[in-house]
């Protein structure tokens, strides 16, 4: 392949704007959509990225990718919802085609490893401009931005900070040199200390401690290499240094009370708040699953079948939704137990993918901890931690050998 006179490896390209897809999301989706279609032109045209991709299809994550998203386009054959939002919903779930794509070009360690530390190293810088930004009370001219977000928002920027904070201290924990590990330590508490008092988003905290301990038990029970009783007293260390940060620090505290306060008193609400408001949605949900509990109500249509169920109610019953702010109940609520099934079915062959370490106790604990954050919201259908996921998926998880390894 020849870019401007010179010659490129088709592998290496892709693999950059693959890592740029993965990076780029997080700040401006123009460049992310730049980058994909970039990245599809070099796979296409070339015959050797084609036949890679074509072998995930041995791997079972993918095949139930595949079904997942055929899945979502029967859902548009009867959805309530307009023809035009079901199709988009539809599209919108594309974002899943990432994992087969990155799975068929990260097989190589190496390429794993660049794309890691340029995301801990990006974030990092991100999280000095959120400091800075804070600090000076300079506000962005976005009005809806608050004052220290410099990513897409604030559930965005926290729980990407977090991803980082992990990435950096297990960098610090795989290197073997002391300034360059240090150098990933104080990278990592530094995105810690931003979670705590920047960073609002209460997805962030989620994903901190779902990391931290994911990572410690990774390493103590299942870590490939002992790490001694020092090691074990560290990582320990490192739970309990996370979860006392979050919960001393002024901010993510007030955060945390405001939120358990939110939903003790939903019931007597009189204004909308950010975690009653999903009780009411849950509980509707639930309803709205008992009436159509195979198949749901359509892909897309949950905002339709929403409306009906809260038609004549008034007050804060009254709020209308597009999402209830948990993943399972939307995919449930939208395409049924079945769809519900095939999704469980997708994050199990996640988990059981085998492929180098640390990269599949990264790719895990990142997975485990958006799980956890999908009870409260739909991170694998939003676009910015959707298409996140996905491409941190198919990046961490690759096997060394695509073609011949299917477990």
């Amino acid at each position: 392949m020849k870019f401007f006179g010179k010659s490129w490896d088709s592998h290496a390209v892709a693999c950059v704007l693959m890592s740029i897809v993965g990076i780029s999301v997080l700040f401006s989706p123009p460049v992310m959509n730049l980058a994909t279609l970039l990245l599809l032109a070099v796979i296409f045209s070339s015959a050797e990225l084609r036949q890679s991709l074509w072998a995930t299809w041995r791997l079972p994550m993918v095949k139930f990718v595949l079904l997942f998203y055929a899945v979502m386009i029967v859902g548009t054959t009867y959805s309530i919802a307009p023809k035009d939002v079901a199709v988009r919903m539809a599209i919108g779930w594309s974002k899943l085609l990432l994992v087969p794509i990155a799975l068929s070009l990260f097989a190589d360690t190496r390429w794993k490893s660049r794309f890691l530390k340029a995301f801990v190293g990006i974030v990092a810088v991100c999280s000095v401009i959120s400091f800075a930004l804070w600090l000076f009370q300079i506000d962005l001219p976005v009005a809806s931005q608050e004052r220290g977000i410099f990513l897409r928002n604030h559930a965005t920027q926290g729980m990407a900070f977090a991803v980082g904070a992990f990435g950096a201290f297990l960098l610090a924990m795989e290197s073997g040199a002391g300034r360059v590990r240090r150098l990933y330590v104080l990278g990592g508490l530094l995105l810690l200390a931003n979670i705590a008092l920047v960073t609002t988003g209460r997805s962030g905290y989620l994903v901190a401690m779902v990391c931290a301990v994911g990572a410690v038990s990774g390493y103590v029970l299942f870590g490939q290499r002992r790490l001694g009783t020092r090691g074990i007293v560290a990582a320990v260390l490192l739970v309990v240094s996370v979860a006392g940060m979050l919960l001393l620090a002024p901010t993510s505290r007030e955060r945390m009370l405001q939120g358990v306060q939110e939903v003790e008193n939903y019931d007597q609400a009189k204004e909308v708040t950010s975690m009653g408001i999903r009780m009411i949605f849950w509980k509707n949900t639930v309803e709205m699953i008992r009436e159509q509990p195979l198949f749901g109500y359509g892909t897309g249509a949950f905002g339709t079948a929403y409306d009906r169920k809260i038609e004549g109610r008034t007050g804060v019953a009254a709020t209308p939704a597009g999402d209830p702010h948990n993943q399972y109940m939307k995919i449930t609520a939208e395409n049924g137990v079945v769809a519900l099934l095939v999704f469980l079915g997708f994050l199990v062959a996640a988990a059981r993918q085998r492929c180098a370490a640390p990269y599949r106790m990264i790719g895990l604990c990142v997975l485990a901890s958006w799980c956890a954050t999908s009870l409260f919201n739909s991170h694998f259908s939003t676009f910015n931690e959707g298409n996140f996921i996905y491409a941190w998926l198919g990046i961490m998880l690759a096997p060394p050998a695509v073609g011949s390894e299917s477990a």
